[in-house]
């Protein structure tokens, strides 16, 4: 059974939890990094408002659905790879956004600058979306799905051949 075994294997609720936590983590450096851009400025309660409505409209359109889907994949799997929780797709996405990220701040926008604004107007939206989207990976962590996670097969002990038999046999005889 050596080819049924992957690296870091995890339960269901494990990998529930390893993709909340990583949602969380993501929100929380967005909204703090999206905080500083606009803090200190005349019109940073607009910018706030402004990335909060958008996050908002984000997670129920967007994100509600992309979580949804994760936590469906998840249970469906079963025990698996740890890391597994997301799509290699998905992993790709989140390489983008965070390479197009450090992209922005490195050449477009500086902290001083009227663009930083901008650029924390959309962390605060990204961040805010994915702090409510959130919540789905924790209830699905909370309310565990009724199907329970599949067992490990048994062998029978060598030379059990009443026990091999009686797993063939045809019940309408």
């Amino acid at each position: 059974m050596a080819s049924q075994r992957t690296f870091l294997q995890a339960s269901v609720r494990t990998q529930l939890i390893g993709a909340a936590v990583l949602w969380l983590i993501g929100a929380s450096i967005l909204l703090v990094r999206g905080v500083s851009y606009v803090q200190g400025r005349s019109w940073h309660v607009w910018v706030l408002a402004i990335g909060l409505v958008l996050g908002v409209l984000k997670a129920r359109v967007l994100l509600d659905g992309v979580a949804t889907r994760a936590v469906a994949r998840i249970r469906h799997r079963g025990r698996a790879s740890f890391f597994g929780f997301f799509s290699a797709r998905s992993w790709a996405l989140v390489a983008l956004m965070m390479g197009g990220g450090i992209l922005l701040r490195s050449l477009v926008v500086h902290p001083g600058a009227v663009g930083a604004g901008i650029l924390g107007a959309l962390y605060i939206g990204v961040g805010t979306a994915l702090l409510l989207a959130d919540r789905i990976f924790w209830l699905a962590v909370l309310r565990p799905a009724a199907v329970p996670e599949p067992e490990m097969p048994t062998e029978s002990p060598p030379g059990d051949d009443a026990a091999a038999e009686a797993g063939s046999a045809d019940p309408r005889a």
